[in-house]
């Protein structure tokens, strides 16, 4: 699977990083300096957004693995997109189909 096209939008909680993931709803990472943002959407692909983006999906991955009895195998990637200019770091994965 090829890395998602992630863009910025608008919220009610303010800037987020998107995708088209191919299920009806739209699975958004708010921004935040403190912390990555993430949502792990309901088709079971999740994404990162931030600084630290690439460990903070590290960590939240091994945890759902060492607590779920059915956690899946997932494809992960991780890169860079450009918010005003600035580098934001991206992690995702998505389920091994």
């Amino acid at each position: 699977m090829s890395q998602p096209v992630f863009e910025i939008i608008e919220t009610e909680r303010g800037q987020g990083v998107t995708y088209d993931c191919g299920c009806p709803c739209t699975p958004t990472a708010i921004l935040s300096k403190e912390q990555p943002g993430s949502e792990h959407c309901c088709c079971g692909k999740v994404h990162f957004a931030g600084t630290g983006a690439a460990a903070a999906m590290d960590a939240y991955l091994a945890e759902r693995k060492a607590t779920r009895k059915r956690e899946p195998e997932y494809t992960r990637g991780a890169g860079v997109i450009e918010i005003g200019g600035k580098p934001v770091e991206v992690a995702w994965a998505f389920p091994v189909e």
